[in-house]
């Protein structure tokens, strides 16, 4: 990427996290993908759930409940297709013991006890290879305009060269455009620092941006949406050096925040204890769309998320609307559509 270069944007949504199997095949989800379309939804991020044990476990594996089937996958990108909509298509690890993939991590390789190696990385990555060469070949075979390495294996991102060597296995089966994206729990500053970091062998790199508009004790109602943005400006600043080192665009591979009274003091929480507030969350994506739209290195944003799979009694517990990530029918979907009804960036 130029200097004078602008990455096309990608006006994206999250579809289908744990969506278990059975549920790319319903008519709730061919409904989706209408509503995604006449929101302007252009790239759909189908996520299809893998599983381990256990957050220290090695082995991952598609699970008959909670795992798509391989067809109901290719049905279902067909179908999004057909809107005239592209496709990420990304496998997600999650755990049975409920502990998420950012927690992953184990001891490096080695050997303290002659005869006795442990060889936990070895074993994951080993894994993990297995698995993303197995859904690049669905991506390949599906027609996906993109694939996307998991989603913030952040304690992972440190081994560079179990990671190359993944990112060629995958390229040698898929020839489309290959990204990952990350947390701020990983550290992406000091990895890009590294001339040898495996981040440059993909072609973009995603960020999860849940950063907060201001403090929980602050009323931000009387802000403009442009005061909200300038709030920003340092991740901004932030994300262009990002994207300048690394020689390729950055984007949002999750943003998101509930519809729910002070959630944009803590986005990416999905407890908070007041009541539905549309314009809450709807303020918030327009703050950050804002603050990025016209930057040239930033390809664009996948909102988090869609629909809501796993059923948090919560977000159901104010008849004026439902306080979740999701925005349908809901204020941020009108701010969606006017902002993912603009005009590509020109160079």
């Amino acid at each position: 990427m130029t200097a004078m270069s602008a990455a096309p944007i990608h006006r994206g949504m999250n579809f289908g996290f744990w969506a278990r199997a059975g549920y790319y095949g319903s008519p709730a989800a061919a409904e989706a993908v209408e509503r995604m379309a006449d929101t302007g939804i252009d790239h759909v991020c189908v996520i299809v759930c893998v599983t381990a044990d256990a957050v220290h476990s090695t082995r991952q594996y598609r699970d008959f409940v909670n795992t798509p089937s391989d067809l109901e996958v290719a049905r279902i990108i067909e179908r999004i297709h057909a809107k005239g909509m592209r496709v990420q298509l990304r496998p997600m690890l999650e755990c049975h013991d409920g502990l998420q993939r950012c927690h992953i991590n184990f001891p490096d390789d080695g050997l303290i006890i002659p005869g006795h190696p442990f060889t936990y990385w070895q074993q994951w990555f080993d894994s993990f290879q297995a698995r993303s060469v197995y859904y690049a070949r669905l991506a390949r075979e599906t027609g996906c305009a993109v694939y996307g390495l998991d989603s913030e294996l952040d304690k992972t991102a440190r081994h560079h060269e179990h990671w190359k060597r993944v990112v060629a296995a995958v390229r040698a089966e898929y020839k489309g455009h290959l990204t990952a994206s990350f947390t701020e729990g990983c550290p992406i500053d000091r990895l890009l620092d590294d001339p040898q970091c495996w981040f440059r062998e993909l072609d973009s790199l995603g960020l999860s941006m849940y950063h907060p508009l201001g403090r929980r004790d602050e009323d931000l109602k009387g802000l403009t949406i442009a005061e909200l943005a300038a709030r920003v400006a340092p991740l901004v600043e932030r994300d262009r050096v990002r994207a300048e080192k690394l020689g390729k665009p950055v984007y949002f591979g999750e943003i998101g925040c509930c519809a729910t009274a002070k959630a944009t003091s803590l986005p990416y929480y999905w407890n908070h204890d007041g009541g539905y507030d549309g314009d809450e969350q709807a303020r918030y994506l327009d703050a950050l769309m804002t603050a990025y739209w016209q930057q040239p290195w930033w390809m664009g944003a996948y909102w988090w998320k869609w629909e809501e799979q796993n059923d948090r009694p919560q977000f159901r517990s104010d008849p004026r609307g439902d306080k979740g990530f999701t925005i349908h029918g809901k204020p941020a979907q009108g701010v969606m559509q006017r902002w993912y009804g603009r005009p590509e960036r020109k160079a």
